[in-house]
């Protein structure tokens, strides 16, 4: 991800509306979000339902592109510098540092793939990251 900053600025429509920074700030706020989230919940309130969208996401390992809207909290504007990534970046270093401290039953509730206990979290904030990494790579040969 971080290879990416050096090229942030760039941007192609035919591959998304959004320029490379847009996405690595919106993946690192989502894994920061989401770890933060998991930590203040209560185990004890975890609900087991599942939803067929994350057996899908969660199987095949994919995310199927232009499906989904960010909520507000990361969705960023287009107006981000490098300091925010890095520094967003470095708060994304410490929410997976603390990540072991997290109970199994920690959960994560998500719009469609419903309450995502702390192995599905992981799994989610991989393929997630590896979706938008993919747009990425899009824009640019890989780095």
């Amino acid at each position: 991800m971080e290879e990416y900053i050096t090229v942030m600025e760039t941007s192609n429509d035919s591959v998304s509306k959004a320029p490379i920074k847009w996405h690595l700030l919106h993946m690192l706020q989502v894994i920061n979000g989401v770890v933060y989230t998991a930590a203040q919940s209560d185990p004890d309130e975890y609900d087991s339902k599942s939803s067929f969208s994350w057996f899908y996401v969660s199987t095949f390992g994919k995310i199927p592109r232009g499906r989904g809207k960010a909520p507000a909290s990361v969705n960023p504007s287009f107006d981000i510098s490098e300091e925010e990534i890095r520094q967003t970046l470095e708060a994304a270093k410490q929410s997976l540092a603390a990540w072991s401290d997290l109970e199994k039953k920690n959960y994560f509730s998500h719009p469609v793939f419903l309450d995502l206990k702390k192995s599905e979290i992981k799994r989610f904030l991989i393929v997630h990251t590896r979706h938008h990494l993919d747009i990425v790579e899009d824009f640019v040969e890989p780095i």
